[in-house]
């Protein structure tokens, strides 16, 4: 089987997309895949896999976007392949799987996020005079209603429901393959000596309950509903961990306007994030849209029980008052308040760290990637009938 699979730039560090990639791509090749990255530019890539970098040309994002589609699409013509697999909008694909959900919907959802109506206007503004996002949304409305449309790939029910209400389910062909992670206990430690350490770094007392927020776009993930929740008389004794590269000094403004900027703790970017989840007692993502977040099915994999939103894949394998609680919209103060009124009990947090960890093998990364390799033999199969059919 020779795989080419196409993504704008490949570099882990940068987690979200690129990370799942990293780790898919793993997977992938130890399942027999030849695996060819065709990317702008590669600054890791797994050993078994072979990288052509097309390199950037242009003075806009737009513009090389653009130039790298173009690229990507004569590369792949000129060499025989058994499967084009792209996770961004492109030209031309056998499967097309979107990792970061359907690009008009995450426009409609970053939009949501903004709390007034002149930050509302002023993001469609935004959007509006942003070359590169108008490009992604034609290349995937052409990608998916042109003759030749792909097979896509979700990573949820939310993002299946995302290309349906927006294509129709007759028009394109779908398949859920849950989103899944790579991501191990930490060696050598156990969860208490971890918690024990950990917490005397912070200056946070092991009986307090303490949730974890992990993320790199603040203001989409819902941070600002995750500092609020800590004023309320039921999360007064809750410490909140603050993990992701993005600004902190708004949302330090808007914990000290609460009185409870002592009990938050913005650690920045982290590489160490299992030991981090380990310390906490819950997860908490009030996310205005997730196609199926890492952060959630990290969490759950160690043990940790999870608060989210039904904007988020992710919540599709939590069942409420089992492995967490599910909110129905991110501004739901009150009922987050609640989960962790519940999660303040140790039993509960016990029970449900348990079932959390029990999802650890439906989550992994080997599953999703066996799943999507047998998908690739689907197609490769379809091709190899339709040029049959063509000789004759």
């Amino acid at each position: 089987m020779r795989v080419a699979f196409l993504i704008e730039r490949l570099d882990p560090a940068r987690g979200g997309m690129e990370r799942s990639a990293y780790d898919f791509l793993i997977e992938l090749t130890a399942l027999g895949v030849e695996t060819h990255v065709v990317t702008q530019s590669a600054v890791d890539a797994p050993t078994a896999v072979q990288v052509h970098e097309l390199g950037q040309e242009g003075w806009t994002d737009e513009l090389q976007y653009r130039h790298f589609v173009i690229r990507a699409q004569r590369f792949v013509a000129e060499r025989p392949w058994d499967v084009v697999h792209a996770i961004r909008p492109c030209l031309s694909c056998d499967l097309y799987q979107p990792r970061g959900g359907l690009v008009k919907t995450g426009q409609i959802r970053t939009i949501a996020a903004r709390t007034t109506f002149l930050s509302k206007a002023l993001r469609r503004v935004g959007l509006f005079f942003d070359g590169k996002e108008r490009l992604l949304v034609q290349l995937e409305q052409q990608l998916l209603t042109g003759p030749k449309a792909p097979m896509v790939v979700v990573p949820s029910h939310y993002v299946g429901c995302q290309v349906e209400q927006e294509y129709g389910s007759a028009r394109v062909a779908t398949k859920r393959i849950f989103n899944a992670v790579q991501i191990s206990p930490p060696l050598g430690v156990n969860r208490a000596t971890v918690r024990r350490r950990r917490r005397a770094e912070w200056n946070i007392p092991l009986d307090r309950p303490v949730a974890i927020f992990v993320g790199h776009n603040f203001r989409r993930k819902g941070l600002a509903r995750a500092i609020e929740v800590l004023a309320d008389r039921r999360c007064v004794d809750w410490y909140l961990l603050v993990v992701g590269r993005d600004a902190p000094t708004p949302y330090e403004r808007r914990a000290e306007r609460l009185g409870v900027a002592s009990r938050v703790r913005m650690l920045g970017e982290q590489s160490d994030v299992a030991e981090l989840y380990w310390a906490a007692d819950a997860c908490v993502l009030p996310t205005y849209n997730d196609p199926c977040s890492r952060t959630v099915l990290e969490a759950l994999s160690l043990g940790v029980p999870c608060i989210t939103t039904v904007f988020d894949g992710s919540s599709e394998c939590i069942t409420p008052g089992e492995q967490g609680f599910v909110l129905p919209r991110p501004e739901a103060g009150d009922l987050l308040a609640e989960a962790l009124r519940t999660l303040r009990d140790e039993s509960v947090r016990r029970r449900m760290s348990r079932e959390a960890e029990g999802l650890a093998a439906m989550l992994s990364m080997r599953r999703h990637a066996a799943e999507v390799a047998q998908v690739y033999g689907e197609i490769a199969a379809r091709r190899s009938v339709a040029q049959g059919l063509c000789l004759v």
